[in-house]
């Protein structure tokens, strides 16, 4: 099974850890972290190993690695994936439209790097990291269920929708564990007097403010 490196590019704050950890839980130790700052190193190591370097910086083979960038020609497929390779994904929260950060931020910076898709829609980091795997796997990326813009039910009451899609298998919606948990945490349990606007809640879940 090859590896998957996870760029780290955004604070590790809850929701992020929440993603980090959905990957883990389906690649264990073959997943690395890279690009790491030493006060994140601890809680991350817990997860899969922890590179302080980025990978645009660190001496792997780049003709081993394929990065997963939006704007590839080519699409991932079982075939372009070895033992030896190393699938990069950006750890980046993503906007309502793809902005280009990985290809800005990876794929620019490695010369000599493979860079494929995997699709049109935008998964999230972890989204991302269960699509590798089913392709490492032997899936065809036309192959792998997802929803796209799912929403989900906080409680009888209240319900989101999230902006990104997200993989199925057999039929079931491979959702962040503990992503509705959080949800009720930061959502529902604000004062009267701190009521939160619609516009708030739309920058929230566009990954532009925290609530």
């Amino acid at each position: 099974m090859p590896y998957l490196i996870i760029e780290h590019l955004e604070e590790l704050r809850d929701w992020v850890l929440l993603e980090y950890r959905h990957a883990s839980e389906w690649w264990g130790d073959k997943l690395i972290f890279t690009n790491v700052e030493e006060h994140e190193r601890g809680e991350l190591a817990k997860l899969g190993g922890v590179i302080p370097q980025s990978v645009t910086e660190f001496p792997f083979d780049r003709s081993k690695l394929i990065v997963l960038d939006p704007f590839a020609e080519e699409e991932l497929k079982p075939e372009d994936i070895q033992e030896d390779t190393l699938i990069v994904v950006g750890g980046i929260l993503g906007d309502i439209e793809f902005t280009g950060k990985t290809k800005k931020f990876i794929t620019e910076k490695m010369e000599g790097v493979k860079a494929r898709h995997i699709g049109s829609v935008q998964f999230s980091i972890d989204g991302s990291a269960i699509v590798a795997k089913l392709i490492a796997e032997g899936k065809r990326l036309e192959e792998i269920e997802y929803e796209e813009h799912p929403t989900i039910k906080l409680d009888e009451f209240s319900e989101i929708t999230l902006h990104y899609a997200v993989p199925k298998l057999d039929g079931k919606l491979l959702l962040t564990p503990g992503l509705i948990d959080l949800q009720k945490r930061e959502l529902g349990y604000t004062e009267v007097d701190d009521e939160i606007s619609d516009e708030e809640l739309i920058e929230f879940f566009e990954g532009k403010r925290d609530i």
